[in-house]
């Protein structure tokens, strides 16, 4: 049936581009390039959230903002509310989703996906960019309902399981639900499900496993490369003399690079704002799908953040 509503999803919304709205045939599914190794099971931890992760949700209404669920380019549509990047990459063979938004925000996903005609259970997997309330927040409800997998970075997935507990900088501050983590990758890594293929690239710093995740969508021959883009922020982040992430610096340096590096044709982000999304979906009623492209969008987001992260790491060494 995922073939069914993979076809229906796009012969409703992308008659009026030249993409063809007759499904491949699934094969492959789930296979990848690499073996994806089991995480532990997530701790049965009932869930009470924090003062301050209400007040940091209260403090973002986007976060919880309704938004009607819209196709970005090809076979890949944004399905979060107005705040956080969640998103939806349609396969004959199934589907995916990346991030789960802040507890709560699954009924909001929910609700956008059978907007768009998709079945929660043709939800194959879950991915996930970092292990942080405001992605990470409801992936355990989305994961119950949909039955999908849950994959992320290795180095994230104790910090899911633990539900965002004794985060190297937040501590207990924004815990979440915790989450089991089926399968777990690494930098390069290419998942396989029929068609689709999708690659990690570990972009570690603002979580020690904060993942970058790409993918090619097509609307007929014309295929366009997509950059989910890990947060490269340190907002209030211990830079020196950090023991509980002693080379945080080291991998912040490299995930500028390879961010910056990426092909990059329409860069999305967990924040939208990241990579000026809502700008370029505003010019899309006068320039169409091409208001999308942005092939500077990630380098330039890579050197904002970059020189962000040197000017905090510069306060934090001159001697007070």
């Amino acid at each position: 049936m995922a073939s069914f509503t993979y076809a229906r999803i796009l012969c409703a919304l992308l008659v009026p581009t030249a993409f063809a709205c007759t499904p491949a045939p699934a094969s492959d599914a789930g296979r990848s390039d690499k073996t994806l190794q089991p995480a532990t099971t997530a701790p049965n931890v009932p869930y009470r959230m924090s003062t301050d992760l209400r007040r940091n949700i209260a403090e973002s209404p986007s976060w919880t903002a309704p938004q009607k669920p819209f196709l970005i380019y090809g076979n890949t549509w944004f399905v979060g509310p107005r705040g956080l990047g969640v998103f939806l990459i349609a396969s004959p063979a199934g589907h995916i989703l990346i991030d789960g938004g802040v507890p709560g925000d699954a009924v909001l996903i929910e609700a956008n996906l059978r907007q768009l005609g998709v079945r929660l259970h043709d939800i194959k997997w879950i991915l996930n960019t970092h292990a942080h309330s405001d992605h990470a927040g409801d992936l355990a409800r989305l994961a119950a309902d949909t039955g999908a997998q849950v994959i992320a970075n290795a180095a994230d997935a104790a910090l899911l399981e633990r539900g965002g507990t004794d985060d190297p900088q937040y501590g207990n501050r924004f815990a979440f639900p915790p989450v089991r983590v089926d399968r777990t990758v690494a930098d390069g890594d290419v998942l396989r499900l029929g068609d689709l293929t999708i690659t990690a690239h570990a972009t570690p710093g603002h979580t020690k496993g904060n993942t970058t995740w790409t993918w090619t969508s097509c609307e007929g021959t014309r295929c366009l490369a997509i950059v989910d883009v890990g947060s490269l922020s340190a907002p209030g982040f211990h830079l020196v003399g950090n023991s509980r992430y002693p080379d945080i610096v080291r991998d912040f340096e490299h995930s500028f690079a390879v961010v910056a590096g990426l092909p990059c044709d329409i860069p999305i982000a967990p924040h939208p704002e990241m990579v000026d999304f809502w700008e370029r979906v505003a010019k899309r009623k006068q320039h169409g799908a091409d208001a999308m492209i942005d092939p500077t969008g990630c380098r330039a987001y890579a050197t904002d953040a970059r020189q962000n992260f040197e000017a905090e790491l510069a306060a934090q060494q001159t001697p007070r």
